[in-house]
């Protein structure tokens, strides 16, 4: 008798007497954009690179492809040693702070 009524503690509540937990605080990541300038054959290097998945805007000029990154402020380090290692031509360019519309839904 005892174990049943342990049981029935444990049985889903109605919705009413359900307590509702939301202890979860969104905090949005610093992201920056960074601004890279590369010759074309280079590119393909870029986008198979781990840098690849930071890449969202690419712009096409003569000689030259202007890349954005958007990335977040801790991975500055790594952003950085990437592309000095991945890229042996290019211009890494100024680090701008993303503005960010969090209620753009």
């Amino acid at each position: 008798m005892a174990l049943t009524q342990s049981l029935d503690k444990l049985a889903p509540q109605p919705a009413s007497r359900q307590v509702q937990r939301n202890n979860v605080i969104p905090f949005p990541s610093a992201r920056a954009r960074l601004l890279v300038t590369l010759p074309h054959a280079q590119l393909r290097a870029l986008l198979r690179s781990p840098l690849g998945v930071y890449v969202v805007n690419t712009d096409a000029a003569r000689e030259e492809v202007r890349v954005q990154l958007d990335i977040a402020r801790e991975d500055l380090d790594f952003t950085l040693h990437t592309l000095l290692a991945t890229l042996p031509v290019g211009t890494i360019g100024p680090l701008k702070r993303r503005i960010s519309h969090a209620n753009a839904h």
